[in-house]
């Protein structure tokens, strides 16, 4: 009898392997795993705490790529973590956060977006973008179509990577943090991000007439960028590039509420 070598069984079974077909595999019974004693393991299950935030990463990026933006783009879990030392954190007492701008259901514009926001406080803003990318910043100073920039060593960028959230903060001096621009949304630094870039150069006091309808020359909000402006630290992993957005969503202090028609305050809780 010949002998067979351990060679040949081998390549008798890669032989064997590579001629079944997939629906072959498919078909094999998957066996829980045991323990050396032979006992069912029971499945791991992953962290509560973590399930939420991943599950919710997942649907953004579907969201993203479908054009279909979500009821929420962050979670009351990310909420917490990011503002908590703010002047909008949530668990303080006189704060009652929520969503006081969603671009899907307020309108894409500039115009629409300081109608809902202008004299609101401070603002933590959320993007979504086309290739499922979640980030944004917190303005600690807030809106009010002033067509000028502000410092401020409290406001920061951030954004999701992966697991983790991932925090830029304002450079030392916090010079020129702000952008307020009644002809754009939300920016922050000269071009570290920017939402809904005005579609003309704003020249403050000395616009030319067009300018006086911010309607002609507002930007839409389905439109960011995020560069290395210099406001910010933006080393470590911040999405920079152009980005188609299909979602914006600002949050405030609900409890802070805007201006009246004849430019005087209705109620400004708890600030004066």
């Amino acid at each position: 009898m010949e002998k067979v070598t351990s060679f040949q069984q081998h390549h008798s079974m890669v032989t064997i392997n590579r001629s079944m077909n997939i629906r072959s595999y498919r078909n094999i019974p998957i066996q829980p795993p045991t323990n050396k004693s032979g006992l069912r393991q029971k499945p791991k299950i992953m962290n509560a705490s973590f399930r939420k935030p991943q599950l919710n990463m997942i649907n953004n990026f579907l969201s993203g790529i479908t054009g279909q933006p979500p009821s929420s783009l962050v979670d009351s879990n990310i909420l917490s973590k990011l503002l908590s030392g703010t002047n909008i954190d949530p668990e303080k007492e006189n704060v009652q956060l929520g969503c006081i701008y969603k671009a899907s259901r307020d309108g894409f514009s500039a115009v629409d977006f300081h109608e809902k926001c202008d004299g609101r406080g401070s603002g933590f803003v959320v993007i979504l973008t086309k290739t499922g990318k979640t980030f944004g910043g917190f303005n600690p100073l807030g809106w009010e179509s002033s067509d000028d920039y502000r410092n401020s060593n409290a406001a920061y960028l951030w954004h999701i990577e992966g697991k983790n959230t991932v925090i830029h903060n304002v450079l030392q001096g916090g010079n020129a943090a702000i952008f307020d621009y009644a002809t754009g949304g939300p920016q922050f630094g000269s071009s570290d991000f920017i939402v809904g870039p005005p579609r003309a150069a704003v020249m403050g006091g000395f616009a030319g007439p067009d300018m006086e309808d911010t309607s002609v020359n507002a930007g839409s909000l389905k439109v960011a960028t995020s560069t290395f402006g210099g406001a910010y630290d933006t080393s470590r992993g911040w999405p920079r590039g152009s980005h188609d957005v299909v979602e914006v969503e600002v949050y405030c202090n609900k409890n802070v509420l805007p201006r009246n028609n004849d430019g005087g305050r209705v109620f400004r809780w708890p600030f004066p």
